[in-house]
């Protein structure tokens, strides 16, 4: 291996998945069509389990569920309440990271489109997702009315992940810029869960409004709104870094927000790990059909598996 990564999905119900039938596991090199063990071992082994299966995979299928509430907070966007029958399922949603394709449940698979999970509630066994309405996907979700279809769930929306899953009593800044703040709650659930001091900052971006305002509030957490394209902000992020002796920065928004930050990082020389929302493109989710590929140091990484840190995905 070039570089530090590893599969989202190994050791995991999902495992071994689709991409070993033709010799395209992500980690295992038997099941890459080579005669040699050479795998970056996450304490399972891929090839071993393929065995066991008879070839058998575990597949995501699409679900069909309940609407349990729709709700507008402006024109463009609204958040979507679905039920989940299952209790095993709904705690596998709940999970920092976590997100699944959705689609009506009258459309083609053509329309299913990759939501984060916005927030979790297991005892009503319901999931919630923010949508933007741009184009024909999300335009269709929106007139849905009874049931949609589910597949999931998926875990890589987020790219150091490891950060957040060992974070015990540590110092937290949490960044979220409009639409890309659907991914901040479970993230700041599972850090209150280690003793964490977290600072969150929202910016409402275009959206003019910050999505996770209520249910950071019932957190008990107080936030600080923010404009990241204004210089005296710009300047702020640096002062607030500097005084809350920060160990971990997660930033929830474009890439151009997350390359700012880190930018703003190696100006002031602070070795301080940044944790950043996926925002490639996925289709599948699987790591077939391809377009979530990106060339990473000289090696073609599926981005909706691999799990990567920030300075690998960003560059620098």
């Amino acid at each position: 291996m070039a570089f530090n990564y590893y599969c989202i999905d190994a050791g995991s119900q999902y495992c071994p998945c689709y991409l070993a039938k033709t010799d395209n596991c992500l980690i295992c090199s038997i099941l890459q069509g080579k005669e040699y063990c050479d795998c970056k071992w996450q304490g399972i082994c891929v090839y071993q389990e393929y065995i066991w299966a008879n070839g058998k995979i575990e597949e995501r299928k699409s679900l069909c569920v309940t609407i349990a509430e729709k709700k507008y907070i402006n024109d463009r966007l609204f958040t979507l309440t679905i039920e989940i029958p299952s209790d095993s399922l709904i705690r596998a949603y709940n999970q920092p990271g976590a997100f699944a394709f959705l689609r009506p449940a009258n459309f083609l698979e053509y329309y299913d489109v990759p939501l984060c999970v916005m927030d979790v509630d297991e005892s009503k066994k319901h999931l919630t997702f923010a949508i933007n309405i741009i184009g024909p996907k999300s335009k269709a979700l929106a007139i849905s009315e009874n049931a949609i279809l589910i597949r999931g769930p998926y875990w890589n929306g987020l790219f150091g992940l490891k950060h957040i899953k060992s974070s015990y009593n540590k110092n937290w800044i949490v960044i979220g810029r409009g639409i890309g703040q659907a991914s901040l709650l479970p993230v700041v659930k599972n850090l209150l869960r280690g003793n964490n001091r977290i600072t969150v900052l929202l910016d409402p971006g275009n959206l003019k409004v910050n999505l996770v305002e209520k249910e950071i509030n019932k957190l008990g957490i107080e936030f600080q709104v923010f404009d990241l394209n204004s210089s005296f902000h710009k300047i702020r992020l640096k002062e607030i870094i500097e005084k809350s002796e920060t160990d971990f920065i997660y930033s929830c928004g474009s890439d151009a927000q997350h390359k700012f930050i880190q930018n703003v990082l190696n100006k002031v020389g602070y070795k301080i790990p940044l944790v950043i929302s996926n925002n490639y493109q996925l289709c599948c989710g699987e790591g077939i059909c391809g377009s979530c590929e990106s060339m990473i140091d000289g090696e073609l990484i599926h981005l909706c598996k691999i799990q990567l840190g920030s300075e690998q995905v960003l560059g620098g």
